[in-house]
């Protein structure tokens, strides 16, 4: 190894709050960062500059990740919202209350959809959630699950968003993954199972 090698590319110091999650784009070309100060920063890999600072979440921003293409950003925070970003502009597109704080969000490959802990999100023909009739990206939308998830009360196996399978207090998660049709969840007595369904 020679003199003076360093590992370390670039220090990227700028958030005024704890880092809670770091993504890099499917390019390589970004890195984005969430904080506890409610902002997402866009940060370029190459030249270690804040590309974005991407405000408008009222709460601590726990992750973030990047679609495959690379053209937008989701956000999940503490205000119980999950955020959509359009990368080059810096602009929200989209807004999803979905009434609980997320920590595991990612893209699918195509972009349509959101994976979470509580079950997958369509990000196409989501309604509007309207108040006095305006809409737009600053305003909640619902949002609209597919496949298996679990409840905002954590008492239910869903899918798509019905009800299907109600869970006695000794079975309610403290943990869960979804991932298609199947539901993984962990409880406080260390036990871990797997509900699967299978529809014709």
């Amino acid at each position: 190894m020679k003199d003076g090698w360093s590992a370390c590319l670039q220090t990227l110091e700028v958030h005024s709050g704890p880092v809670n999650s770091v993504a890099f784009s499917h390019d390589s070309t970004r890195l984005a960062s969430a904080s506890d100060d409610s902002t997402v920063k866009i940060w370029n890999v190459s030249s270690g500059e804040c590309e974005q600072t991407l405000e408008g979440h009222i709460g601590y921003v726990r992750s973030v990740a990047f679609s495959h293409d690379s053209t937008r950003l989701a956000s999940a925070s503490d205000d119980r919202t999950v955020k959509i970003w359009n990368v080059s502009s810096g602009e929200c597109e989209q807004t999803l209350d979905i009434g609980q704080t997320l920590h595991k969000i990612s893209f699918n490959t195509t972009g349509s959809c959101i994976h979470t802990e509580i079950g997958t999100i369509t990000l196409t023909a989501s309604p509007f959630f309207q108040t006095a009739d305006v809409t737009g990206p600053q305003y909640p939308q619902y949002p609209q699950y597919q496949g298996g998830g679990m409840s905002l009360d954590r008492a239910w196996i869903t899918y798509n968003d019905k009800h299907m399978l109600w869970l006695p207090s000794e079975y309610r998660p403290s943990c869960s993954a979804v991932l298609g049709n199947n539901v993984g969840i962990g409880v406080g007595s260390g036990r871990v199972w797997i509900c699967s369904f299978h529809l014709d």
